[in-house]
């Protein structure tokens, strides 16, 4: 495998049923060429960390650490300041990690950028002898512990901090944010899938379901799992599984479908040339999953979806969806004569 350090120019695959006369797919039309640099690693000495994962010193607050929606709110008037500052833990001699921000919490986050900065600086070094900081509620998140221990961190390395706090430490090596990289996402796949602990088996063709979701389910599921068990699909709802056992469900998927949302975060777990069919409601400009499947080598095919109309969120990101049977038909056809 290539090093991880190293900058490279990627193009993202268009997706499998990509259409040039379909406006469906005007999203995919020119996808730019990502520069995947380097990942840049800041030091930053005697610097406290709040609870909410964001690196400051007395009234300075760190750019690189925050959201940046958040920057500027926190900047405003002493209110960062009050909530986080006291009480506060004293570790001033010890090395912390720092993995999370405020969207880490999130499934698809965790993997992609937290995961991520760990298996950064595992590379070069900087996590030996170091402690991870970790907010306290990640406690509660049943895929934290299991793919922490995948990367060799066990709990007595985690300082979990309750809500608004903050920990004084000695050093903290900061991955900067930057674009996706490949090659990281391969060996991340390569990590979570050793030493697997669960044999569950559902085959090789999945329907990840958000039955019991408000936001992003299928409307008219039981029409769309009529069609796809005559195509051998089997549904799951991720979310009752372990994190284990999700893993070994997906990573003998040969075929996965979903609607869009953190549950195709498990095409991580999916091996080379495998195929993922995303659902989404139009117009669409989430790629997420787009890339990352590039990324990881599995065919990516793209359904766009009517919004339904008993939606409680409105919006093209949140809507529910109806899915057109005709349509998914011939996409299923296509996904599985790819093979």
């Amino acid at each position: 495998m290539q090093n991880i350090f190293s900058t490279i120019n990627y193009q993202y695959l268009k997706p499998k049923n990509f259409d040039e006369t379909n406006p469906e797919f005007d999203i995919f039309k020119n996808v730019p060429l990502d520069n995947c640099f380097v990942p840049e690693i800041k030091t930053f000495k005697n610097i406290r960390i709040s609870t909410n994962s964001v690196l400051f010193n007395y009234f300075n607050i760190i750019r690189e650490s925050c959201i940046s929606t958040n920057y500027e709110k926190y900047r405003q008037g002493f209110r960062f300041y009050l909530k986080f500052i006291f009480p506060k833990f004293n570790f001033s001699r010890k090395k912390f990690l720092l993995i999370t921000d405020e969207w880490t919490s999130n499934y698809y986050h965790w993997h992609i950028f937290a995961l991520k900065k760990l298996l950064i600086l595992q590379e070069k070094g900087l996590a030996k002898d170091a402690l991870l900081f970790l907010p306290k509620k990640y406690q509660g998140y049943k895929f934290v512990l299991p793919s922490l221990a995948k990367f060799g961190i066990t709990e007595k390395q985690i300082i979990f901090l309750r809500r608004k706090s903050n920990i004084k430490t000695a050093e903290v090596p900061f991955v900067e944010p930057s674009q996706q990289h490949p090659i990281i996402f391969q060996e991340i796949r390569e990590i979570l899938l050793q030493n697997q602990k669960s044999n569950l088996d559902f085959g090789d063709k999945i329907y990840i379901s958000r039955a019991g979701q408000v936001l992003r389910f299928v409307e008219n599921e039981n029409e769309v799992l009529a069609l796809l068990e005559k195509y051998g699909f089997k549904k799951i709802i991720a979310e009752k599984f372990s994190y284990d056992e999700q893993i070994a469900i997906c990573s003998k998927a040969k075929y996965l479908l979903s609607p869009h949302g953190a549950g195709l975060t498990n095409l991580l777990f999916m091996k080379e040339n495998s195929s993922v069919l995303e659902l989404a409601s139009a117009p669409s400009s989430q790629k997420y999953y787009y890339k990352l499947a590039s990324m990881l080598n599995i065919n990516y095919f793209y359904q766009e979806c009517e919004m339904a109309e008993s939606s409680k969120v409105k919006d093209f990101h949140h809507a529910s969806l109806l899915v057109n049977l005709e349509k998914l038909e011939k996409n299923l056809k296509l996904m599985l004569k790819n093979d």
